[in-house]
């Protein structure tokens, strides 16, 4: 089958406008919290040289600081990764992602190396990003109150044919496919 989203096909192989958020944190271990941010812009605009510079480079300082404030990592935004707890690693990749402005967003288990108060802080963080960009967004999670709380449709997917003898001969099959009326 085919995958369309907004006005085209998804082509198979990565591109800027999707990003995505792995279950264990992915930023780059040598490079700050703010570093890691301003890659984003380097990584989409550096032309040939792979970086940016002057005016574009205090803009992208100035995004690049707000998301920061945006995710509540802006106090350790000259620290590395090591230094930071795996929720604030989480919320920088997460940060990190979201910089870079997808249309589509890809998160696997994205919430759960998080404190229950701050899952909540990013639940709001990505509705908000959500409604200004009008972004997909495709989570897979295993909470199933997470989906609906986020979710617009909500898929649910269950191993309905089990073989003793090859128990991953066979794949999940969707059970359940709810579309949900949430308006922001």
């Amino acid at each position: 089958g085919v995958v369309i989203v907004g006005d085209g096909l998804i082509v198979p192989e990565p591109t800027p406008q999707r990003g995505i958020v792995f279950q264990r944190y992915s930023v780059f271990p040598h490079l700050t919290a703010l570093q890691n941010l301003l890659l984003v812009e380097d990584f989409r605009s550096g032309g040939p040289f792979g970086r940016v510079f002057g005016a574009r480079r205090r803009n992208a300082r100035q995004e690049a600081e707000a998301m920061l404030a945006r995710v509540g990592l802006a106090h350790v935004r000259d620290l590395y990764p090591a230094a930071l707890s795996g929720g604030m690693q989480q919320r920088l990749a997460i940060a990190q992602t979201l910089l870079g402005r997808p249309k589509i967003l890809l998160l696997d288990e994205p919430f759960g190396a998080l404190d229950p108060g701050i899952r909540v802080e990013m639940h709001d963080l990505l509705t908000e990003l959500w409604t200004e960009h009008g972004m997909t967004v495709v989570m897979v999670t295993h909470d199933i109150g997470e989906a609906f709380k986020l979710g617009t449709r909500v898929l649910v997917f269950d191993k309905v044919r089990h073989d003793p003898q090859f128990p991953s001969a066979y794949g999940a099959t969707i059970t359940y496919d709810l579309k949900l009326d949430r308006k922001t």
